[in-house]
């Protein structure tokens, strides 16, 4: 017979057991973090393509198919620490550091899925830096098309078109940026197609062509879809049509179309809307600079740089714009730190290039 001792020794051993058990079945989940409820889900993920991701659940095995409309970002296990780093980083919009967190990461992963995100996040950050004015367009062009040849049924597959498609946009390659945006209209989600009208829209009005892009701004506006994402693509499509009223000489139309869809918009400075805003604040001081109303076109750029920094494409249009306005009301101290401070945050943007001119 066994001592008491020595059946402690057994139970603790026993116990031992368990909680090692019970740690490896929780050790191997993949994580998958969604815009709805629940907000998030685990499991094993078994296969994906460019519109679900599959993933096993439970040990019954039970296979669920999660809409990649639906998924905010994806955590493997066994990924690098950095990549998770580098992805909150990314949600923060704090793309330095979340380049500096990639660049740690010198093993290369097994698991392929794992791969394609490190590929794709180090070409999401170029691209925003280059559309930002602090990266070259073209390297980040290359790595982002990259991605799409190479990955055609990952997750991240239509974000990744339209990112080519924007950067084209930025080279002023309109032709070819316009097929990757008909790759994101080719999705089964209405929000997609919208958001691939509202890039459309954004891209034929930088060419000109008002009529074009204002046809694809209503398209959007028309539509009935009703959903958070849909409401953003609402708003982004209000912004253009503002945009194409300023290009068509119609500034106090313009400054009508954004002040009623601020009113419904979430102006706080850490929402989704928030790069929408500042687009919309920038339009409103293009309209007002058009109308020859130099303090309402800088109270709505400051407006921008004061609240939307984090925003870089149009902290830099504001800022450019301040620098101008500044210099017009004599103020030149304040319109050589605008200056200053697009020079060293946004020095390849064509904001900095306009300027200094």
């Amino acid at each position: 017979m066994p001592s008491p001792r020595q059946s402690l020794s057994v139970q603790f051993a026993l116990a031992c057991v368990v909680v090692l058990a019970l740690c490896g079945a929780a050790v191997g989940l993949d994580t998958i973090r969604t815009h709805g409820t629940p907000s998030s889900l685990s499991g094993r993920i078994t296969a994906m393509d460019a519109v679900n991701v599959e993933l096993q659940q439970g040990s019954a095995a039970t296979v669920k198919d999660v809409p990649v409309n639906l998924i905010q970002l994806i955590q493997y296990e066994g990924e690098p620490r950095d990549l998770r780093k580098a992805r909150e980083h990314i949600l923060e919009g704090r793309y330095a550091e979340a380049i500096t967190a990639l660049g740690r990461i010198k093993e290369e992963p097994s698991r392929p899925e794992i791969q394609q995100d490190i590929q794709f996040y180090k070409a999401l950050v170029s691209a925003k830096l280059a559309l930002a004015g602090s990266g070259k367009i073209v390297d980040a062009g290359r790595m982002m098309k990259a991605f799409v040849d190479a990955n055609p049924k990952n997750y991240h597959y239509f974000q990744a078109s339209e990112i080519v498609g924007d950067l084209l946009v930025a080279s002023r390659h309109y032709a070819p940026a316009s097929d990757y945006y008909a790759r994101l209209a080719k999705s089964p989600w209405p929000e997609f197609k919208m958001r691939a009208n509202v890039a459309n829209g954004r891209s034929l009005l930088e060419q000109g062509k008002t009529a074009e892009a204002l046809a694809a701004f209503e398209k959007v506006l028309d539509d009935r879809t009703d959903s958070p994402a849909a409401k953003r693509q609402h708003l982004a499509a209000s912004v253009g049509k503002a945009a194409v009223l300023v290009a068509t000489k119609k500034p106090d139309d313009a400054v009508k179309q954004v002040e009623e869809l601020l009113k419904g918009a979430d102006t706080d400075a850490t929402s989704e809307d928030a790069p929408l805003v500042a687009r919309a604040y920038n339009v409103l001081g293009a309209a007002h600079r058009q109308a020859g109303r130099d303090k309402e076109a800088l109270l709505a750029f400051l407006h921008v740089d004061l609240l939307y920094s984090d925003v870089p494409e149009s902290h830099a249009e504001a800022l450019a714009n301040l620098a101008e306005l500044w210099d017009r009301s004599h103020r030149t101290e304040r319109a050589n730190r605008a200056r200053q401070t697009l020079r060293e945050r946004y020095k390849d943007s064509p904001w900095t290039k306009r300027v200094e001119k």
